[in-house]
């Protein structure tokens, strides 16, 4: 439906069309919102927790208009713990959503560049890529964690996330059933997902990886998004929505903002150049990578050929990390598949990421 005709019809029903059109959008850009919580305890009836409210009428006029979802099978996640019930839209309401969003975004772009002209342009671009999918460059929803995670989490969960996403469906699905049928394991699975990685190392690829771990991990750059995410829900633009497990029990809550927001900061934060970044970012990695796996030369190889860094560079820097006591030299006289380098103190080298870490979040944060 059309936003002009729903809004006429609204009118005609002789109701306010102004709290219907801004719940729509508050859904939109929240994707589901929780608003009851049956909490299975041994008495029954089990007690209700209210997450969310609105006005009754609003809810009967959506599902009429067949906006939202209404089948309980639909609308409620059944636990062991508890029963969560989301209000959702269909795929109706949520292209009304988008419209109603769209119109919403036009008349507050003034305010939206004005709380952007306060933060650094690289953390914009960094924001903007975390919402990108690697699998096809298509701008997604925003969702930034409240409470971020250590480095080790954001990198293993990012560098999964990523793997899995350089492969296509099929191709999973294939090496799963083939590694069952040969081994009874997933050897073959961790096998292709591990050279679906080397997908990865593509300049604007990797720039999505960086923001990713970037905007995950609990550092000052996640500090700094958390205050953009607030400024964009103090504007309408982003909602804070808790998260609950498929049991029922709250883990924490997020930031989400659909991806006409996202849209609008990459094109905002279209000239900005973060190779400077790749190349710091990448030795962090590889130092990551090193601590839990064995790093071969033909990766490392790929990686720099793929990002535009020499193998000197890495030989240089490891140099310096050799004189400090944290890893190997650079292994000049190894095979392809032989370690690049490996750790020779992993309290050494652990401090070696931080100090790139804090280097990096700097350039981001503080150089436009």
């Amino acid at each position: 439906m059309e936003l002009e005709k729903f809004i006429n019809e609204i009118t005609s029903l002789g109701l306010p069309t102004r709290p219907v059109l801004d719940f729509i959008r508050i859904l939109y850009t929240a994707r589901e919102l929780p608003y009851e919580r049956e909490v299975k305890i041994s008495q029954q009836p089990y007690p209700t927790e209210t997450l969310f409210e609105i006005e009754d009428w609003i809810v009967k006029l959506l599902r009429k208009y067949n906006l939202i979802l209404s089948g309980m099978s639909e609308t409620t996640s059944y636990g062991e713990v508890a029963n969560v019930r989301y209000y959702r839209l269909t795929k109706e309401g949520y292209n009304l959503g988008s419209q109603i969003f769209r119109k919403y975004l036009r008349d507050v772009i003034g305010k939206l560049i004005n709380v952007l002209n306060r933060y650094s342009q690289k953390l914009i671009r960094i924001v903007a890529l975390s919402a990108v999918s690697p699998r096809d460059g298509r701008v997604t929803c925003l969702s930034i964690r409240e409470s971020g995670m250590n480095l080790d989490a954001a990198f293993s969960r990012t560098t999964s996330d990523f793997e899995m996403l350089m492969m296509r469906p099929e191709e999973l699905i294939k090496a799963y059933r083939d590694s069952k049928r040969a081994y009874g394991d997933l050897r073959l699975v961790f096998e292709r997902l591990r050279k679906a990685r080397v997908k990865m190392y593509e300049p604007q690829v990797y720039d999505m990886f960086i923001s990713k771990v970037l905007v995950e991990y609990n550092g000052k750059v996640h500090e700094r998004v958390l205050s953009l995410m607030e400024e964009l829900s103090a504007l309408g633009l982003a909602s804070k929505v808790s998260v609950y497990t498929s049991r029922g029990e709250y883990i924490w809550d997020e930031y989400r903002a659909p991806p006409e927001v996202a849209y609008t900061l990459e094109e905002y934060s279209a000239n900005v150049d973060l190779s400077e970044v790749r190349k710091t970012f990448l030795a962090i990695e590889l130092i990551m990578r090193a601590l839990r796996e064995r790093v071969t030369k033909r990766e490392l190889l790929v990686a720099l050929n793929k990002l535009g860094i020499s193998e000197e560079e890495v030989k240089m820097a490891l140099e310096v990390m050799y004189e400090q006591g944290a890893t190997s030299k650079y292994n000049v006289r190894g095979g392809l598949e032989s370690p690049a380098f490996i750790i020779i103190d992993e309290k050494k080298a652990k401090e070696e990421v931080k100090r790139a870490v804090n280097l990096i979040e700097n350039v981001i944060l503080y150089q436009n």
